[in-house]
């Protein structure tokens, strides 16, 4: 069976799901072969503006790198946050071939509202009964909680937003950091799997105020 089958196999989970958590809750199918359009099925996407033929998420890009997959099934209630600022509780579900290789991503973004905390409660334990093989929940997230993923709705903007969480990091404005630190930012937005997307250099480039032979440099560097 074709890795594309077998991801196909998964999209009527997408509406199980949504259809059990609620309209609150957005339920989405990545392809991990075509980060460019990575989302092949969709439920809810008003909440975060995605559509079928959106990216692939800086984390999901961090995942391909770090390869967590190969150590658990899932990662779960992590906070994320929409390009207008809505904040979620997310969890995703890695789906693996039968050589263990990641080939899709099954993604469950809860709205977070006054109103829905009963209803979390209760989806938390869905997700984990469902995915988790009982792995532990994290904590309820509170709002010091850093965030771990943006939900973007173009690969531009899963470029820049990478680029400004690992930049405001640095207490220092980027004019007047060292070449070391702008090394340092590189080689993390290279861990992040960045670079893999094209057109990320010159984004970098233009954000460290450097040359794209400058970024490429420090890509190489020991």
């Amino acid at each position: 069976m074709s890795y594309k089958k077998k991801l196909e196999a998964y999209i009527p989970l997408v509406d199980f799901i949504a259809d059990i958590i609620g309209p609150h809750c957005e339920v989405l199918l990545h392809d991990i072969v075509d980060i460019q359009n990575s989302v092949i099925a969709i439920r809810n996407g008003y909440i975060s503006g995605r559509q079928i033929g959106c990216p692939l998420t800086d984390l999901g890009l961090e995942i391909l790198g770090n390869k967590v997959y190969l150590k658990q099934n899932a990662v779960v209630n992590y906070l994320s946050r929409t390009e207008s600022g809505e904040k979620l509780k997310s969890s995703t579900y890695f789906i693996k071939d039968e050589n263990n290789t990641l080939i899709g991503m099954l993604c469950v973004n809860i709205l977070i509202t006054a109103d829905n905390h009963i209803v979390k409660g209760v989806t938390d334990r869905v997700i984990s009964a469902l995915f988790t093989e009982n792995l532990p929940l994290n904590p309820v997230a509170n709002e010091e909680e850093k965030i771990a993923e943006s939900l973007n709705t173009s690969i531009e903007n899963v470029v820049v937003s990478a680029i400004e969480k690992v930049i405001d990091e640095y207490d220092v404005p980027v004019e007047r950091m060292t070449i070391d630190e702008k090394i340092s930012i590189v080689r993390r937005l290279n861990t992040k799997g960045i670079f893999k997307i094209k057109g990320a250099i010159t984004k970098v480039a233009g954000s460290l105020q450097t040359s794209e032979s400058t970024i490429y440099r420090y890509l190489s560097a020991k």
